[in-house]
C-alpha cells in the first residue's frame, strides 16, 4: 500500500490529488472524467445555446432589455449574447476554460439583476416568475465561479 499524503497549494486550499510515494500510476485529472466532460457540455452547451437564441431573436430581446431600462441596448444586447455564446462553447470544449468562465460570469452578473429584478415587480405571478429566474441565474454564476477556479489549476 503506498503512503499517500494531500497536497497543499500556494493559497492553503487542499488540493484533490494525492501524492505518492511509490510509483504507482496518478489518477488522471478529474477534467478527463466522463462526469465532468457531460457537465462542461451540458452547462456549456445549454447556454451556448440560449446565446444563439438571443442572437437569433435579437430584436425582441433588445425590446426587452429597453423595456428594463438598460443603458444602449442595441450594443450590450448582441455583445453580452456573443460573450455567453463564445464562454460557452469555451466551457462545454473546455478551451481557454478561464476565459470562458469569466465570459460566462460576467454575462450573469451584469444581466441578472438587471433583466429578473424581482423586487421591482407588483404583479404576484410575474414577481415568482422573476425569482426563479434570478436564482436559476445566480446557481449558474455559481457554477461559473467553480469552472472559473477550476480551469486556473488544469486546462487540460
Amino acid at each position: 500500500m503506498a503512503l499517500q499524503s494531500w497536497t497543499r497549494s500556494d493559497d492553503g486550499e487542499t488540493g484533490d490529488q494525492l501524492s505518492s510515494t511509490e510509483s504507482e500510476p496518478a489518477d488522471p485529472p478529474a477534467s478527463s472524467s466522463w462526469l465532468f466532460r457531460l457537465g462542461r457540455a451540458l452547462f456549456g452547451g445549454i447556454l451556448a445555446f440560449n446565446a444563439l437564441d438571443n442572437l437569433w431573436n435579437l430584436d425582441e430581446r433588445i425590446a426587452y432589455a429597453e423595456a428594463k431600462n438598460t443603458p444602449f441596448p442595441e450594443f450590450t444586447v448582441p455583445m453580452t449574447s456573443g460573450g455567453l455564446l463564445l464562454g460557452g462553447i469555451g466551457v462545454a470544449l473546455w478551451r481557454r476554460p478561464s476565459a470562458a468562465a469569466a465570459l460566462i460570469a460576467g454575462f450573469l452578473v451584469s444581466v441578472t439583476p438587471v433583466m429578473h429584478d424581482f423586487w421591482n415587480v407588483e404583479d404576484p405571478e410575474e414577481k415568482q416568475q422573476q425569482i426563479i429566474h434570478f436564482l436559476k441565474n445566480t446557481a449558474l454564476f455559481g457554477a461559473a465561479l467553480a469552472f472559473l477556479k477550476f480551469g486556473r489549476r488544469r486546462s487540460a
